[in-house]
């Protein structure tokens, strides 16, 4: 008798993986679905027995299937190219993401910062859209006491240096600022961060980070994409913001945790029916 239940799992496992859905939330580079002979775009419900035709080895799809499963569409490495073709089964082109799991933490609160360092993080901080004003620890980083935020970072084998602290105890982050365009993502690798004693001449390093701006207009595109997937009356607007949030925690990294929780919780009121 177990034998047989634990065959017949085995069957419902792999049914339920055939014809569980994944929904294409993002793409990078063209990537062709000979199943329905189409190439994917944002929206697109894909199964993992369709056929997949890569045009360039380093495109990628995000997804996230029925079950609320975050996934990345990439061509395995593991799979050699034959005759200059990269075809593969979805199936076999999924990454499933190392935290898949909701997490129970979508609510932020707006406080100033004290610890710029576990702020950025050292890997990935995304600002959304153009700008991104933080208030900072007077205590920490007393700006009216000759002390000041420093960004130094290169473009095109260019150095630049940039004032990061402003008014009334703030620190901003803009495209301007950063002297960077304005119409599309932009990612600036290794910025180091510097709290700077003016008067002393003395830096102290905070976090090196990798710094993305985010172009607004295509993450709303992603967030309402997801949205109108998941927004079937099972789903709690308290999930659906979780599953949001860690979208974008897992897709992009860290960014200003309360900002990203005002901004999708007004997303979620103005696309769904409550």
């Amino acid at each position: 008798m177990k034998t047989i239940s634990v065959i017949l799992f085995a069957i419902f496992t792999t049914l339920n993986f055939q014809t569980e859905n994944y929904y294409v939330i993002k793409t990078k580079g063209d990537i062709y679905n000979e199943t329905s002979s189409k190439n994917l775009v944002q929206g697109d419900a894909i199964k993992a027995g369709d056929k997949l035709k890569f045009t360039q080895k380093d495109a990628m799809a995000l997804v996230i299937s029925d079950n609320r499963g975050r996934f990345t569409i990439k061509y395995p490495d593991r799979i050699e190219e034959s005759e200059g073709a990269l075809t593969v089964f979805v199936k076999n082109a999924l990454i499933a993401n190392q935290q898949n799991r909701l997490s129970t933490r979508s609510v932020a609160i707006q406080s100033t910062v004290k610890h710029l360092d576990s702020y950025f993080g050292d890997n990935d901080f995304n600002v959304i859209g153009d700008k991104l004003v933080v208030k900072i620890s007077k205590n920490y980083y007393p700006i009216s006491r000759g002390y000041d935020i420093i960004a130094r970072y290169f473009i095109n084998d260019k150095e630049y240096g940039k004032e990061l602290s402003a008014t009334n105890q703030t620190m901003v982050l803009s495209r301007t600022k950063f002297e960077l365009p304005g119409d599309k993502e932009v990612y600036v690798e290794d910025v180091d961060i510097f709290k700077m004693n003016v008067t002393a001449d003395e830096e102290d390093l905070i976090s090196t980070i990798n710094l993305r701006f985010i172009v607004k207009a295509d993450l709303e595109k992603e967030f309402v994409t997801i949205i109108n997937k998941f927004d079937d009356g099972r789903i709690s607007k308290s999930k659906l913001k979780s599953l949001l949030v860690n979208y974008f925690n897992e897709f992009y990294g860290k960014t200003d945790e309360f900002y990203l929780n005002q901004y999708i919780s007004q997303l979620i009121i103005d696309n769904t029916n409550e």
